[in-house]
Parts: structure tokens; C-alpha cells; sequence
């Protein structure tokens, strides 16, 4: 029979699922997580992980590329090709905050490529190193086998990705609701079951001691007491 638990705020197939995903995720929660003390490196790494956003898309956003509606989505631009994706809710509006005194056609973020990638490497795991097309990469393979889990045929979401006229958007924001764990809050700390989720995971792949748990607090921006607040509870 098969053996279900819940992680992240999502089912995980702990009979089937390969653990070397489990290991991907955790990565991809820390960058999360470790980028959260400067909004802008932590709103570009956010984009990376809600709309699978590229350097390139990340430079080239304006705001008013910025869509709310019945769900928030963001038109990106790339090689002269444009395409519109979905993203989460918490990620809009970041992105309204940061972009809030700007016109509507200057450019929310003045990164270039090699920029965004010394801030993943950045806000990678020790000795684990990322740049953003890992980061990026890592995203859709966590996404896509979330689809799998969830029933839903992994094939599509190749096809999904593809949005340069917009069509299915409403059923690519609402598979990556079912499949991103940043729309669900899951890579956020904000909870403190998901934050003890983060700690024990955190201790699992990498490891630490009690006196480190102050410099994994710095590390994430979170007062060491509430840290040990939230061990002791979960």
C-alpha cells in the first residue's frame, strides 16, 4: 500500500519519491529563505522560482508588466519574444513594493546576468553552488514532478511553459498553485511549522549543532530565541 506523509505543505510518496528531490527542494527552500534579508535579491530569486524567470527577464521587467485580476501574473521579455507566467501572490507584491516609485516603463531591476548569479551563489547552501539557470532548472524539475504527484501528466508542463501568446495561462497558474511550493507559502518561513519543516530539513542535509542555531538565525534573518522556540513546539 502506498506510504503518504505530509512535507512542505504537499504530499511527498515517501515509498517512491527519489530522495535526491528532497535533497533539490531543501536547496531551493534555503535560497528562499537566505535571500529574505534584502528585498531585492530576494525578490529576484523569488521571480526564478514563481515564473521560471530568466536573467534576461528578470532585466528587461518594467512595471507595467506587472497583471493582478483573479490571479497575478507577469509578462516577460526575452529575445525579442515575450511570454506572460503566473506568479504567486506573496512575489507581486514584492514586486509592487520595490518598483512603487517608478514609471511604468523604467526597469524594476538593474541587474545584469553575472549580477544575478553572485546572488544565488550568494544565498546558496554551504558548499552547494547555484547560479540562476540551476536555480531556474531545479525549479521546473521540483514543479514537474509535483504534477506527477498530483496526477497531473509532467508532458504538459513542457507544453505549458511555453507562453508567448498568453493561452492556457489560467491552467499554468493553477497547476503551479497545486505544484509550486512557493504558492502555497511552503518555501516561506513565516509559519512556524514550515520554519521547524526548514530547521529539520536543515539538519538532515546539512547539519548543525546547538551553537550554530544562532548563526543559521543570521543567516535567515530570524531571532535565534524564536528559533528554539519553534524546536522545542514542533
Amino acid at each position: 500500500m502506498e506510504r503518504q506523509r505530509q512535507r512542505y505543505g504537499y504530499k511527498v510518496y515517501a515509498s517512491e519519491r527519489d530522495s535526491k528531490l528532497l535533497e533539490v527542494e531543501f536547496f531551493l527552500n534555503y535560497i528562499a529563505v537566505a535571500s529574505r534579508k534584502v528585498d531585492e535579491e530576494h525578490c529576484v530569486i523569488r521571480l526564478i522560482l514563481s515564473a521560471l524567470a530568466t536573467p534576461e527577464e528578470i532585466s528587461n521587467l518594467t512595471k507595467r508588466d506587472l497583471r493582478s485580476g483573479k490571479f497575478y501574473s507577469v509578462r516577460l521579455f526575452s529575445g525579442g519574444k515575450s511570454r506572460i507566467s503566473p506568479i504567486d501572490e506573496k512575489t507581486f507584491r514584492l514586486l509592487k513594493e520595490i518598483s512603487e516609485n517608478l514609471s511604468s516603463r523604467d526597469s524594476v531591476f538593474r541587474y545584469s546576468k553575472e549580477e544575478i548569479d553572485e546572488m544565488v551563489r550568494r544565498n546558496s547552501p554551504p558548499s552547494v553552488e547555484y547560479d540562476a539557470e540551476k536555480l531556474r532548472s531545479d525549479a521546473a524539475r521540483i514543479i514537474s514532478d509535483n504534477m506527477f504527484f498530483e496526477e497531473h501528466d509532467p508532458q504538459e508542463f513542457q507544453r505549458l511553459q511555453d507562453l508567448s501568446k498568453g493561452k492556457d495561462l489560467k491552467k499554468m497558474y493553477l497547476l503551479f498553485e497545486d505544484s509550486n511550493p512557493l504558492y502555497s507559502g511552503a518555501w516561506d518561513v513565516d509559519d512556524d511549522l514550515m520554519l521547524a519543516e526548514f530547521l529539520r530539513s536543515y539538519q538532515f542535509f546539512i547539519g548543525y549543532s546547538e551553537k550554530e542555531l544562532e548563526e543559521i538565525a543570521d543567516k535567515i534573518g530570524e531571532p535565534v530565541e524564536r528559533l528554539k522556540r519553534v524546536l522545542e513546539e514542533f
